[in-house]
């Protein structure tokens, strides 16, 4: 099969572009062929051609609309700031284009229901959300020990983590946007629905719930990689906690709570614990940003026989790739196999994004 050509928008050296998808659409493996690129401009554009050793024949745009009229892309990827999303993905849509694009889809609720009209309405084949923590290996190895019925009937869930994200004194420049809310990416909207989206797959969907969000560092420094201060005192308006409490659809207790910062001095951040009749799991992670980080651990209580076991992770493709790549990996997968049951569609997308706009609503956020 003739691979499928991709066109990037949003490819630069150190980025997350090109740390988490290069791996894989570089490899042996890869079912796909970049032919495209497009940053902010066509020259920053051939710069990451060359800098990441793409084919000398990769076009270089430096807007979205001349890559939405490349009739030679079949699927193009956005990978740029959430803020951006909905502006450099649209040309692309309207073209008929297959696309990919990270989450959040978009950088509220509105830009997303929009961008699934827009797909609806230019009847897009294919229209996939990054939401990569749904191949992790913690989640379905989870999923499969509580559908094998090894703690039974599930009566209550409990997770408490940082994220390692936001939620310090300081933040470096690249990241100083994940501390104003206006740009819709942050604690929140980032590795707290990560997971959720995750946790969700394995658990089933909130039937109710009620939630505290808080930002418990209203003023942060701007920190440059050699220590000087770029920002002193800079307003934070995104939310560094969140803590979401209810009963899922299956009639099980749940508890989610996330915070800010690194975790406890060597230490796993993460303790998600699940409650069964006949026996309970604890998984320990680093952070909750566990499609990315690794470094997990999983445990099985069985009631009856009262012995705690180590879980072995069920054998997944690509496990061999550093954590950053290989749930990528894993959705390309599922993408050139067109298999919209494995990955975030732009319907789901607005499900969760609808979700954070009631955590938004229920405090006061608007």
């Amino acid at each position: 099969m003739a691979p499928i050509r991709i066109g990037i928008l949003g490819l630069s050296p150190g980025q997350w572009a090109a740390n988490a998808h290069l791996p894989y659409l570089q490899s042996p493996q890869s079912k796909f062929e970049i032919v495209a690129v497009c940053n902010s401009s066509s020259e920053s554009a051939k710069k990451s051609i060359k800098n990441l050793g793409l084919a000398e024949s990769t076009k270089a745009y430096g807007n979205p609309e001349d890559l939405a009229s490349d009739a030679n892309v079949d699927l193009i990827v956005c990978t740029v700031r959430v803020d951006r999303h909905y502006k450099t993905i649209t040309p692309a849509i309207k073209a008929g284009k297959n696309v990919l694009v990270e989450w959040p889809l978009g950088k509220n609720l509105q830009e997303a229901e929009e961008l699934l009209r827009l797909s609806k309405e230019h009847r897009t084949k294919l229209a996939a959300v990054g939401c990569q923590g749904r191949f992790d290996a913690t989640f379905r190895t989870v999923k499969k020990l509580i559908d094998d019925g090894k703690i039974g009937k599930v009566l209550s869930t409990t997770v408490v983590g940082p994220c390692g994200l936001t939620g310090s004194p300081a933040l470096g420049p690249s990241t100083e946007y994940l501390s104003q809310i206006e740009v819709g990416g942050n604690l929140v909207t980032i590795p707290f629905m990560h997971f959720m989206d995750s946790f969700t797959r394995v658990l089933g969907e909130p039937e109710s719930f009620n939630s505290v969000l808080s930002v418990q560092r209203p003023s942060i420094d701007i920190v440059d990689s050699d220590g000087s201060v770029v920002k002193k005192n800079l307003k934070a308006t995104a939310h560094d906690q969140a803590s979401v409490q209810g009963k899922l659809t299956s009639g099980a207790i749940f508890s989610v709570s996330i915070r800010g910062g690194d975790p406890f001095k060597d230490e796993p951040g993460v303790d998600w614990r699940i409650y069964g009749e006949k026996g309970e799991i604890w998984v320990k992670a680093p952070t909750m940003h566990m499609q990315i980080s690794g470094g997990t651990s999983i445990q099985l209580h069985d009631f009856e026989k009262d012995e705690k076991t180590e879980v072995e992770f069920m054998k997944e493709a690509f496990s061999e790739m550093p954590p950053m790549t290989r749930n990528v990996a894993r959705l390309y997968e599922a993408i050139a196999a067109e298999d919209a049951s494995a990955f975030c569609t732009f319907e789901q997308a607005v499900e969760r994004h609808r979700f954070v706009d009631a955590l938004y609503k229920q405090n006061g956020v608007y």
